[in-house]
């Protein structure tokens, strides 16, 4: 096997491997300190801007009359539902206990919406791209709606009413998946020339986008769980127990797309989640430590996908 082939197969899990290994030289090398305040304050700006690239060069692919709702998208808002009440009653009747920093960490797990990043994949292992992005915008107005009614029961500290906390997450999340969205749509009906030129050219560009995004993410992510006042066994207890839902959440999605012919779209809608919102969500309303959650999620999904994108180099 070629080294490119191996780079190919084996991105993601070396984008994370790259991105621990820069959070270990940017954090013990003092020569790096000078690019490390330059960086740091460029996150902001350069996730985002990956991202709406990304999206853009996916939904350059997709056909706008795809673009509509599936009764697979409704069984799995169902299933968030159950997963969201069962956290809530368990943050609930848990509140003083040693156990609540893994439990708001579990609900901000189910509560995230689909990454807008789960129709990159979805299209790279052979499945619906339309209908993944379809359940994107459908997830991420539930989590808009359910945020601000449930936050608000497990920290009954929060002052922010329901418009505010909506409108908060609508605003991280909706431009940038509308974006890219309205740009690709704009092209298809008035330069579908063009539209059909950047699907044709661009291929893996998205993926290696995704990529270079994983690589930030995971810095951050490592930093947050280095970082961690709590208890080194709840951070491990966090961890272990977020991974075993994320490859249960891929086998349910999996098994209800199945039933409706797009395995492959409903798995990564319901397993591969919105981390950045849902920790930036954990790290404003909830216990910091739950931000834990999300970020091991981030971690254990990128490894699935790795060998979920192996196994269909492997069949092609």
């Amino acid at each position: 096997m070629s080294i490119k082939q191996i780079i190919k197969d084996w991105t993601l899990p070396i984008s994370m491997l790259v991105g621990v290994l820069g959070y270990i030289l940017f954090t013990q090398l003092q020569c790096l300190s000078v690019a490390k305040g330059i960086i740091a304050s460029s996150f902001p700006y350069i996730l985002p801007t990956l991202i709406c690239v990304m999206l853009f060069f996916t939904y350059c692919k997709i056909e706008p009359r795809d673009l509509r709702p599936r009764k697979w998208h409704l069984w799995l808002i169902v299933i968030q539902l159950v997963e969201v009440a069962l956290a809530v009653w368990w943050c609930v009747s848990h509140r003083d206990s040693e156990w609540m920093p893994l439990a708001e960490a579990l609900l901000a797990c189910f509560i995230a919406p689909m990454a807008a990043v789960g129709a990159v994949v979805t299209q790279k292992i052979g499945g619906n791209a339309a209908t993944a992005t379809t359940y994107t915008i459908i997830s991420s107005t539930f989590t808009a709606i359910m945020v601000p009614i449930v936050y608000p029961i497990v920290e009954p500290g929060l002052e922010l009413s329901f418009v505010e906390l909506f409108l908060r997450i609508l605003s991280r999340v909706f431009p940038t998946i509308m974006a890219p969205l309205v740009l690709s749509l704009l092209l298809w009906w008035l330069f579908p020339k063009v539209k059909g030129y950047v699907a044709e050219k661009s291929k893996d560009y998205s993926f290696y986008l995704w990529a270079l995004c994983t690589i930030v993410n995971t810095a951050q992510i490592i930093k947050s769980i280095v970082s961690s006042d709590g208890s080194k066994y709840m951070v491990l207890w966090i961890c272990l127990i977020v991974g075993v839902l994320v490859f249960v959440q891929f086998f349910i999605g999996k098994t209800i797309g199945s039933a409706y012919g797009d395995r492959i779209a409903a798995g990564q809608g319901l397993a591969q989640k919105n981390t950045v919102l849902s920790i930036w969500m954990a790290m404003s309303f909830l216990n910091p430590q739950a931000a834990i959650g999300p970020g091991a999620c981030l971690l254990w999904q990128n490894l699935f996908n790795s060998w979920q994108i192996w196994k269909h180099n492997r069949t092609k």
